[in-house]
C-alpha cells in the first residue's frame, strides 16, 4: 500500500511539472486556444439570432478521448513495469 502511495505522489508531482512546462514549449497555443474559442462563440451567437440552425448541438470528443485513453494505458503500463 505504501508503495502505491509512494507511485501516485510522484506521478502527481511529475504530470504537475509536465503540465506547467507545456505552455513554455507551446507559447503561441493559448492565443490560438482564445482565438478558436472567440470564433466559435460568435459563430454560436449568430446562428441563435438566425434561428434557421437547431438549438440543441451534441459535442463528443471522441478522437481526444481515444488519445487520451492510448496515453494513459501506455503510462499506467510504464509505471508498472518500472515498479516491477
Amino acid at each position: 500500500m505504501s508503495n502505491f502511495i509512494l507511485y501516485s505522489i510522484i506521478g502527481s508531482v511529475v504530470l504537475t511539472i509536465i503540465l506547467n512546462l507545456l505552455p513554455l514549449l507551446f507559447p503561441n497555443a493559448a492565443s490560438k486556444l482564445q482565438k478558436k474559442l472567440e470564433e466559435n462563440a460568435r459563430r454560436a451567437i449568430e446562428q441563435h439570432e438566425d434561428g434557421s440552425q437547431p438549438r440543441v448541438t451534441v459535442f463528443f470528443p471522441w478522437k481526444a478521448m481515444l488519445i487520451g485513453s492510448i496515453i494513459l494505458t501506455i503510462l499506467v503500463n510504464l509505471i508498472g513495469m518500472l515498479a516491477r
